[in-house]
């Protein structure tokens, strides 16, 4: 079965039989097999179909390419796109990636995706990536500037830095690596009988959704997306064995949940909430979570970014985290692109809490 659909390529025609190599759309009915493609390298969980894709009622169309033959695919890269026509904005979270660990991004091969998109009406794309090197080489291949253009929908961890736990074959060198007080916080909660439990599906998901609003109520943070926009990623990540929802239990009670999702080499816990009054309850559902990740083959656990209180208790478990390179903005329509800046980017500053409060209510 062909992965691809031929689109208007960017590519050097020639009269000879030799493997042509471009950059090419993915067809929307082949992504889960993308998906599986995407677990046997280091692709980030934003370059995910199973991610992307649960974005479309937020107005934010996902779009896919490819770039090499259509039979030997060598990278990829996950655009959610804004706009429309020739008014459109791409973002670009933690991408490109390579599909082989040989395969170096050339200047010419960024231009040629830059050259794709200025076809296809971007103004300008916002890439984020932890690798420096394939940052600087999509800033050499165009126009690019560093900072964010876009700041609606923002990958949170390049404003603040994650907290990933490196984890070992062994619970007690695992252990060891944490700080003392979670290491006492653990051993309370297992005389308290804390109960863990393990599932997979939306419809869990919604039965502990209050606690996740009476957390966010309580501690002041606002939920990123409406429950039918996880529940969806959950339905799309399931098949391939990529997320978890965990639960703490105290009497049958849940006093602790996590919402899990995973790539090949890390899992994130996305969303986490807690019983104001069970104050081991996060600690020992945390540990139980990673080592069930650990048993499906992912060594780190990222806890996420630690923005004010949340710093604390997440160098518990991991004293330093992790910091990434900033965003760029490649700019591919100059002209729009400084009426975007003069009139509409200082206005979409001023929006972007009120539009983060429509989009936590959104239903389906």
């Amino acid at each position: 079965m062909s992965l691809v659909v031929s689109v208007p390529e960017i590519e050097v025609h020639s009269s000879t039989s030799a493997r042509r190599t471009a950059w090419f759309e993915v067809r929307r009915e082949d992504l889960a097999v993308w998906n599986h493609v995407l677990l046997d390298t280091d692709a980030s969980l934003y370059q995910y179909p199973f991610w992307n894709e649960p974005h479309r009622p937020l107005l934010l169309t996902p779009r896919y390419l490819a770039w090499g033959s259509h039979d030997r695919p060598m990278a990829f890269v996950s655009f959610l796109t804004v706009g429309f026509g020739p008014l459109k904005i791409g973002l670009v979270f933690r991408g490109p990636i390579r599909l082989h660990p040989a395969f170096e991004f050339s200047q010419s091969t960024i231009e040629e995706l830059l050259a794709w998109a200025k076809q296809q009406g971007y103004i300008f794309i916002r890439f984020t990536h932890r690798d420096k090197e394939i940052l600087e080489t999509i800033t050499s291949a165009g126009h690019a500037e560093p900072w964010d253009a876009f700041p609606y929908f923002l990958d949170y961890s390049v404003q603040s830095p994650d907290y990933v736990i490196e984890q070992f074959d062994s619970e007690e060198a695992t252990l060891a690596s944490f700080d003392r007080e979670a290491r006492r916080k653990l051993r309370r909660a297992e005389e308290a009988g804390y109960e863990f439990r393990a599932e997979d599906s939306p419809e869990a998901l919604a039965e502990v959704w209050p606690l996740y609003q009476d957390c966010a109520k309580r501690k002041n943070f606002r939920l990123e997306r409406p429950l039918s926009i996880y529940q969806e990623t959950m339905r799309l990540a399931r098949v391939h064995q990529c997320v978890r929802l965990y639960s703490a239990r105290l009497d049958g009670k849940v006093v602790g949940s996590t919402l899990i999702f995973r790539d090949h080499v890390s899992a994130y816990s996305l969303i986490a909430a807690f019983d104001g009054e069970q104050r081991h309850a996060a600690v020992f559902l945390h540990w139980h979570a990673m080592r069930d990740m650990f048993r499906l083959g992912v060594r780190r656990y990222n806890l996420g970014p630690g923005p004010g209180s949340l710093a604390r208790f997440k160098q518990q478990f991991c004293e330093h985290p992790v910091s990434y390179p900033g965003a760029i903005t490649v700019i591919l329509n100059e002209s729009l692109f400084r009426v975007w800046r003069k009139l509409f980017f200082p206005v979409a500053r001023k929006m972007r809490p009120m539009l983060r409060r429509i989009v936590t209510h959104l239903k389906k």
